[in-house]
């Protein structure tokens, strides 16, 4: 006669079983937290992880310069093509509103004259693209040839602009100003009403990265390591911002 198999049961503790389980739920979440951390960061705001960059100034408008013919039109093209270049490593993808020594008037149908047509096409192309956030370059000067430094501009009705601006001059001061030039320096943010600030419908900054009238700015705005540093300082600021 043939013996049954013995069936061992192991009876496990309920409590025990869910304590598993719990665990193994808390790490996959921890996993997908870390391995995810960035596109989360970037998608925070809206779905397209979109950034405007957009040069300041262009063609016919050259903007401020000096008596040797260093127009900001070039330097504020050449700085927003390596913040392009910098915010593509952080994942984000760039619009441009310009990508060449052209000014944007002609993209614009409104009845105005040529420097309110540039800057309702520069709002269109900010608006349509519903962007993250928008980084306007610039260049700014002074009757005060002691005047110098990055100036951050947010609009005062804007909370998170002023955030963002915030965020940027803290990694200006780093990692330009500190470990960059070795100076002690500091970048400031402020308020104001520019019409590419107020007519925007999405968080926005315009950053002033020097004085062309000041001859220490001067130097840096014509030296690429400077504007290199420059826009890695923004992109630092921006995903600072994002977090």
């Amino acid at each position: 006669m043939k013996r049954k198999p013995r069936i061992y049961v192991i009876k496990l503790n309920r409590k025990l079983i869910l304590a598993l389980l719990g665990s193994i739920i808390f790490l996959v979440i921890i996993i997908s937290f870390f391995s995810n951390s960035k596109s989360r960061s970037i998608f925070k705001y809206n779905s397209n992880g979109v950034i405007v960059v957009d040069p300041g100034h262009g063609g016919i408008d050259g903007g401020t310069s000096d008596k040797d013919g260093l127009l900001e039109k070039d330097i504020n093209l050449d700085t927003s093509l390596y913040l392009k270049q910098e915010l593509i490593k952080e994942g984000f993808n760039i619009v441009m509103t310009r990508e060449a020594d052209e000014s944007l008037e002609d993209f614009s149908s409104i009845n105005a004259s040529r420097y309110r047509r540039d800057l309702n096409a520069r709002k269109t192309i900010i608006n349509k693209n519903k962007p993250v956030a928008f980084i306007s370059i610039h260049v700014n000067s002074s009757k005060n040839p002691s005047a110098r430094g990055i100036q951050v501009y947010y609009h005062p009705n804007s909370s998170e602009s002023e955030k963002l601006a915030k965020s940027i001059c803290d990694s200006i001061d780093v990692n330009v100003y500190k470990n960059f030039l070795k100076e002690d320096l500091k970048s400031t943010y402020l308020p104001y009403d520019y019409f590419i600030l107020r007519e925007t419908e999405c968080v926005g900054v315009l950053v002033e990265i020097g004085f062309i009238t000041n001859l220490e700015d001067k130097a840096l705005l014509k030296n690429d390591k400077y504007k290199e540093k420059v826009a890695y300082s923004i992109r630092k600021g921006v995903g600072k911002w994002l977090e």
